[in-house]
């Protein structure tokens, strides 16, 4: 039996996100290439996209799988900023103006999750706020919990009630 793991999709999106910054590469020419605020606006458009698209539902998959894609980004903000390799990650975010992934993934999380509690009508409304797994998840820490326990926290944090918000 094989196990359903995120593994073969983050490699696949690594794959794809390596090809997309190659155009980077290309209009990241020193002499004729593309200012940093167009080189940005590129890599929003081409790797961000990729590594948006879905992040709610692979970002439940293991800190480990999910560190595969950090570098993806790392680079791509090299060639938007032309800093060199030695480059720290986190002061290239902060020049670029872009959160790292893992925050990125968190508030994309809690933006559908917002979406969702705003729709009680909704179909995923209650596999995402439901309490039901809450339980089975707590007498098991070694597994990955859903989406509706991982965000319930910061919900939390922002002050979210379901009975209070309106469409």
């Amino acid at each position: 039996m094989t196990k359903l793991t995120f593994l073969p999709h983050i490699r696949y999106l690594k794959q794809k996100c390596v090809k997309a910054s190659n155009v980077l590469r290309v209009v990241a020419h020193t002499y004729w290439g593309a200012d940093q605020h167009t080189m940005l606006h590129l890599y929003r458009s081409l790797v961000r996209f990729k590594l948006d698209y879905g992040s709610v539902v692979y970002g439940s998959t293991r800190e480990s799988y999910l560190r595969m894609l950090d570098p993806i980004q790392n680079h791509a903000l090299r060639l938007c900023l032309g800093a060199v390799r030695t480059s720290p990650a986190s002061s290239m975010c902060i020049q670029a103006n872009e959160p790292p992934l893992y925050i990125r993934r968190r508030m994309l999380s809690i933006q559908y999750s917002l979406r969702i509690g705003s729709s009680p009508s909704n179909l995923a409304y209650n596999t995402v706020f439901s309490p039901k797994l809450k339980a089975f998840f707590s007498s098991k820490p070694n597994q990955i919990p859903t989406l509706g326990i991982r965000i319930a926290p910061e919900l939390k944090k922002i002050g979210f009630k379901r009975n209070t918000v309106s469409r």
